[in-house]
């Protein structure tokens, strides 16, 4: 195996895709998005508290930004010498990597044999010194970092930081390792963790994050594509290094900018434009989430939004619990609709219907919530997944940039 293999990539399988193993037969397309819809919003009430806590206090342990049965995508990683293949959650919003070790005496039921750190020659615990042992806001015992991972269903995961070489198997069906990898080797999970996943792989932009440890030997960048929700026998990609690069020449790219917290990449959101109408903006900050399935605006721009659409569109709106302006399906298909632009910075991302309504249930909603302040008085906007389907999206640490490019993600 070598690490100066500067591009690879890996299947991101959305867990309602028939290749996941959260597939549910029984489940029709419209119960598929009635849940994601519901996962969506708890996620998006749990980034909200976790960002409204740590700034008011520094939290003792590693708060993860994601709810833990709230699973979107899921990636295939391969830990150890010999490589152990486990199947863990892919997200953005948050930066450790963990998964179960034995022993584990008090984990949850997890379906795939447990990684055993004795049995391979690549592990080695991290030591109380080492720099990603505070970074991850750790504690020391018997000179070894343990972490604490807890998140906002109640569920936990605690363990021992450790460094181990990770496998991936690259598009051409070579195999590229990386040396030293911090993750945390779990001996204690419960809660509301699902049989089918071995545990959670951070992209997000911290320090202790995969894309930030892959470092140079990816040129810390990295990239996915993932395909509409109705593509349900084709992957999206997660790509990384050179295989993160864009040949479309109609990449937009803008700068991330500081916002809420290090993990999430943050872009200004500087104008949101509805054919010829520009819609009033309060709050310029927007994070870039994977693991969110709708848009997430201040309350007042979705009330905007949603009143211009229904100027635009001469048809009959019909009632929905959670979303707050519904069609008919059958009627709204007969109708052309405007393009959403969005100014993201200095980038130009513009979203055709299929990124701004879901369709279930014989209607079409807008795909977007309107939320207000949190107990701290900020207001965590969030571009979710919808939005993102069929667009390459690329990320650039070291640059500091994010980059667009609209893209039929079943061709990647």
């Amino acid at each position: 195996m070598a690490t100066n293999d500067t591009g690879f990539s890996v299947n991101l399988v959305h867990r309602d895709s028939i290749k996941s193993p959260f597939y549910n037969s029984s489940y029709t397309p419209d119960d598929q998005i009635r849940t994601a819809i519901q996962r969506s919003i708890s996620r998006a009430q749990y980034l909200q508290h976790v960002i409204a806590s740590t700034q008011i206090e520094t939290p003792s342990s590693y708060d993860s930004n994601i709810i833990a049965s709230q699973v979107e995508y899921l990636m295939t990683v391969k830990v150890g010498t010999p490589a152990t293949s486990i199947l863990a959650v892919a997200d953005t919003g948050s930066d450790l990597f963990w998964t179960n070790c034995e022993p584990c005496k008090d984990c949850y039921k997890q379906n795939a044999p447990l990684f055993n750190p004795r049995s391979s020659t690549t592990y080695r615990d991290l030591s109380c010194s080492d720099d990603f042992c505070s970074a991850a806001g750790s504690n020391c015992e018997n000179n070894q970092c343990h972490y604490s991972a807890n998140y906002g269903d109640g569920s936990t995961s605690s363990g021992t930081l450790a460094k181990e070489t990770f496998t991936f198997d690259r598009s051409d069906g070579k195999a590229v390792g990386i040396y030293n990898i911090v993750f945390g080797c779990a001996h204690q999970s419960d809660g509301q963790f699902q049989p089918n996943m071995a545990g959670i792989v951070g992209l997000g932009n911290g320090s202790t994050s995969l894309v930030s440890q892959l470092g140079s030997s990816v040129g810390r960048r990295f990239s996915y594509c993932l395909v509409p929700y109705s593509a349900t026998n084709t992957s999206s990609k997660l790509n990384f290094g050179s295989n993160a690069l864009f040949s479309n020449p109609n990449v937009q790219t803008t700068n991330l900018i500081s916002g809420v917290s290090d993990t999430y990449y943050t872009v200004n959101l500087a104008n949101i434009r509805l054919g010829d109408q520009d819609i009033e903006l309060s709050v310029k900050n927007i994070i870039i989430d994977s693991g969110t399935t709708l848009n997430f605006l201040y309350y007042d721009t979705v009330d905007q939004i949603a009143a211009l659409l229904e100027k635009a569109i001469p048809l009959p709106t019909v009632n929905d619990s959670q979303l707050q302006l519904c069609y008919k399906a059958s009627d709204l298909k007969k109708v052309v609709l405007p393009d959403f632009v969005y100014t993201l910075g200095t980038a130009t991302v513009t979203l055709g219907p299929r990124n701004y309504f879901v369709e279930f249930d014989g209607k079409m909603c807008l795909a977007m919530i309107g939320i207000g302040q949190s107990s701290d008085g900020s207001i965590i906007q969030i571009l979710g997944n919808v939005a993102q389907q069929d667009f390459h999206v690329g990320f650039d640490l070291d640059k500091g940039k994010v980059y667009f490019a609209p893209t039929d993600c079943t061709k990647q």
